[in-house]
């Protein structure tokens, strides 16, 4: 009993501690701050890692009327409680840069982590499946405090981690909303609603949340619910909030959901020595092929030496060099190989020799709950390192071995893992188990192609 009592006057202090605030003068002094910070935020960037779990119901459903399906999320009967059907992971480098919008899309540009350079292409030409939203890293609050949000109401005081927060709502119609969800090859604005919590003893944003309005049946989608947990970031010399664990809940017809968790880290400024790449045309990196003498020897300058290159229709074999830990790794994570045997041109001539390094990245990595277990890794060769150069590499796995050892014991079929859309110059595999772990000396078959 006393311990009861003890515990009720330490939320009631925590409470009247909070009870002192006006909220309309934290939400003016929040909203400055917010808007303060926006125009001094420098060029930053930050590593981002994305789990996405999805679930399926119980039993298997047919696609149904959104409201429906929200109805039946309230009151689950057995039918549709949700069971792990699968995970995947990514691994991205983002980057909130002030550019044109039109260049880039709310000012966040993407590559895979660990790239040379940021495409401009958008997140859903390195992401080609699966659900995947932008915002959360530069976007929201932005946007929410500064366009698009006319009206807060003042909710509640709660405690939440230890800490008094006074609590706000908004409503934002489509007609005033710059939150856009993609419909097959269109764009669409549409409302949303949600809360946001702040510390009024530090005037810091908190949390965040968003449930979006009706979406457009070419979504596929009927509902996405977003959180957000912010964090203070000292980057440049200027504190803003930073979102520290974003989850977004996608409510897909069919009853399945999928939820994304993304956590950011390793933010940092661009330096003045820092440069994003958006073409083609860059400057010769480590390892390139050198350019032309700029000292004249006999009044004439020397050519460029000849950039080595891989013809197509080569056949070689991968040797990974390092493991790969299938419980840990993601999409956009590096691995490395070596030739296990010397790649030869038509006529025989050596081209690379046996142990040549090989450097790739890893572009899709699939756990599947339901038995069978399994992993599927799509895995896509880079560059291969030929006396000191970084010679571009591309190339399908080769199954040609497969298939005559299938046939040569009378098997009556082979199953062929293909690539994906945007896979295409990599190869998937496939390994029994939940966490099973590709050991270093893992060896495949490869073709070059065009």
């Amino acid at each position: 009993m006393g311990y009861r009592t003890a515990l009720m006057a330490v939320f009631s202090a925590v409470l009247a501690a909070g009870a002192g605030h006006d909220p309309e003068e934290v939400l003016k002094r929040v909203t400055a701050r917010i808007l303060a910070a926006g125009k001094r935020i420098p060029n930053y960037t930050c590593v981002e890692a994305v789990q996405r779990d999805y679930f399926q119901p119980a039993a298997a459903t047919l696609p149904r009327a959104c409201p429906l399906v929200i109805e039946e999320r309230r009151h689950p009967g057995l039918a549709m409680v949700l069971r792990p059907a699968l995970t995947d992971r990514l691994h991205l480098d983002v980057a909130m840069v002030h550019l044109d919008v039109a260049m880039v899309q709310g000012g966040e540009i993407f590559s895979w982590v660990g790239a040379s350079k940021f495409d401009d292409a958008g997140i859903f030409d390195l992401v080609r499946f699966g659900p995947i939203a932008t915002g959360a890293f530069a976007g929201y609050l932005v946007v929410i405090f500064e366009q698009d949000v006319k009206t807060f109401t003042f909710t509640r005081e709660i405690v939440a981690g230890g800490r008094s927060l006074i609590e706000y709502s908004f409503q934002v119609a489509s007609a005033h909303s710059h939150y856009k969800v993609r419909a097959g090859d269109s764009w669409f604005y549409i409302g949303y609603s949600g809360t946001i919590q702040v510390d009024p003893e530090t005037d810091e944003v908190v949390r965040l949340t968003v449930r979006t309005a009706d979406l457009p049946e070419a979504a596929n989608s009927c509902e996405t619910l977003t959180s957000l947990d912010f964090g203070m970031a000292h980057i440049g010399g200027v504190d803003f909030p930073l979102p520290t664990r974003s989850r977004q809940r996608f409510v897909i017809p069919d009853g399945e959901e999928v939820e994304n968790t993304t956590t950011f880290a390793n933010c940092r400024e661009y330096k003045g020595e820092s440069t994003i790449t958006f073409d083609e045309t860059a400057p010769a990196a480590d390892g390139a092929a050198p350019a032309a003498d700029p000292t004249p020897r006999n009044g004439r300058s020397r050519a460029p030496s000849p950039r080595p290159s891989v013809p197509e229709n080569r056949r070689f074999t991968l040797e990974l060099t390092a493991p790969i830990q299938t419980d840990t790794v993601a999409a956009g994570d590096p691995f490395t190989a070596r030739l296990a045997m010397p790649l030869r041109d038509a006529k025989g001539k050596l081209l690379a020799p046996a142990g040549t390094p090989v450097a790739g990245r890893l572009l899709r990595v699939e756990i599947f709950h339901k038995s069978p277990q399994e992993v599927i890794l799509a895995l896509k060769p880079d560059t291969m390192d030929i006396k000191g150069v970084k010679v571009p590499l591309a190339a399908v796995r080769d199954w040609s071995q497969i298939v005559a050892a299938a046939r040569n014991s009378r098997k009556r079929g082979v199953k062929i893992l293909l690539p994906l859309k945007g896979e295409e110059h990599a190869g998937v595999f496939q390994f029994p188990g939940e966490h099973p772990v590709v050991k270093k000396g893992f060896r495949s078959d490869w073709r070059t192609v065009r």
